[in-house]
């Protein structure tokens, strides 16, 4: 009985279905839906926050260069084009005859400042760090820039790019790199005087030694009726080698003189023998002509102002490869007076009198020390007067000198000099 009664059931034909099942399909349907909006829900959500993230640092970095770019130009860089930047970057953009990478030996020239912001950017590592800073320099007026690059987070992310101005600041390192080699050279100089002295001092016991025995042969008739011209010479040449010991001797302690009434005639003349000693054999011919009239003395050191001036002609006879002539000039102008030595030569180029006073600025290569004119205006300015350079309308160069008068109450006094050294200057006669 009971197999076909199950056989009648399982072969009935299909009816309705019962509600509760319907209702349980419509719910699991319904839980599916949810289920896959939340899964897009959540995988959009996950891409928001990385992008926040990403975002998040970018806005960090940016804010960092901002607080570092307060009076420096800012600018981005994205996919080779320059998307932003302020005001500062367009002052510095275009520099005067354009710009040049500085301690390069062959540059090339770039007219703006966004154009080589590219190109830097360009050569970047792809993956950071990505940090470059250069330094460019103005083909004129010598303004020096310097450019830190660095790209935010990614390959794809724009190269911040802060121009600074640091033209002082590099200024300020060559002036104490200039300052050092100054002091040493100073002492260096100072060893080379103490040597000098020494010299002198043996030298002229040994020239007074010759000329006392020329004057013992001067007294010997046999020896006159022989060799009188010879003799005489003799002393002559000794009494002449003495005085240029002198003026060594001289030249040696020059540091340690106080400046006083210096007649400016003697000086002028002793600068122009110099020169005339120092022409080179086979030189082209250089010729003086001085115009000195009857001066009150200067306020200075014999010494210090044949050093000038024997610097201001030698820098004039150099710069007359062919020859020529040099005016010296000089006249009284109020309570000062005024000197000018003027040469026929080549003049000096628009871009080096900014420079010429510097220290160890040269345009004699190895030849020059650079430091001629440099002393020289430090002597003027120690002593109240001036130094200054020109070009002449004629053509070549002048060099203008005004001098304090040497009055007494000008001198110095002699009780500032140190007396340790006084005292191994009269130890050494």
């Amino acid at each position: 009985m009971s197999g076909p009664r199950n056989l009648a059931i399982a072969s009935a034909a299909p009816g309705p279905e019962p509600s509760l099942l319907v209702e349980l399909r419509a719910k699991y349907l319904d839980l599916s839906r949810k289920y896959a909006a939340l899964v897009r829900r959540l995988g959009a959500r996950t891409g928001d926050l990385l992008k926040q993230r990403t975002a998040r640092t970018s806005v960090y970095r940016l804010g960092f260069w901002a607080l570092h770019a307060t009076g420096g130009g800012l600018a981005l860089v994205t996919d080779g084009m320059i998307t932003t930047r302020n005001a500062r970057w367009h002052e510095l953009d275009v520099g005067r005859g354009g710009w040049v990478r500085d301690a390069k030996a062959q540059p090339t020239t770039y007219l703006h400042l966004s154009q080589i912001a590219v190109l830097e950017a360009a050569h970047l590592p792809e993956r950071p760090p990505a940090v470059a800073v250069r330094r460019y320099r103005s083909v004129e007026g010598g303004q020096v820039v310097e450019l830190r690059l660095e790209r935010i987070d990614s390959p794809a992310a724009p190269v911040v790019v802060l121009a600074q101005d640091v033209t002082e600041h590099v200024r300020a390192e060559q002036e104490l790199s200039h300052m050092r080699e100054a002091l040493f050279q100073s002492e260096h100089l100072a060893i080379l005087g103490e040597l000098a002295s020494s010299i002198s001092h043996e030298l002229g016991n040994t020239l007074r030694g010759v000329s006392t025995r020329a004057a013992v042969l001067l007294r010997d008739p046999a020896v006159m009726a022989a060799h009188a011209p010879l003799v005489a010479g003799l002393q002559e040449s000794a009494e002449a080698a003495l005085g240029s010991v002198r003026k060594l001797h001289e030249l040696a302690r020059s540091g340690r003189l106080q400046p006083g009434p210096v007649v400016l005639a003697d000086v002028l003349q002793h600068a122009v023998e110099v020169l005339h000693l120092r022409q080179p054999h086979g030189a082209a011919p250089v010729r003086v002509e001085t115009e000195v009239p009857d001066l009150p003395p200067v306020l200075g050191t014999a010494s210090e102002l044949s050093h000038l001036f024997v610097t201001l002609l030698f820098n004039a006879r150099d710069a007359m490869a062919t020859g020529g002539k040099i005016d010296v000039r000089a006249e009284r102008a109020g309570d000062q007076v005024r000197v000018s030595v003027a040469d026929e030569g080549t003049g000096i180029a628009p871009e080096h009198l900014p420079h010429l006073f510097q220290p160890f600025f040269t345009t004699k290569g190895s030849a020059g020390t650079g430091l001629g004119l440099w002393l020289a205006q430090s002597t003027m300015r120690r002593l109240g007067g001036s130094i200054s350079a020109r070009n002449r309308a004629a053509g070549g160069a002048e060099f203008l000198v005004e001098f304090l008068l040497g009055t007494e109450d000008r001198a110095l006094p002699q009780d500032r000099a140190p007396a340790r050294r006084r005292e191994r200057i009269a130890r050494r006669g």
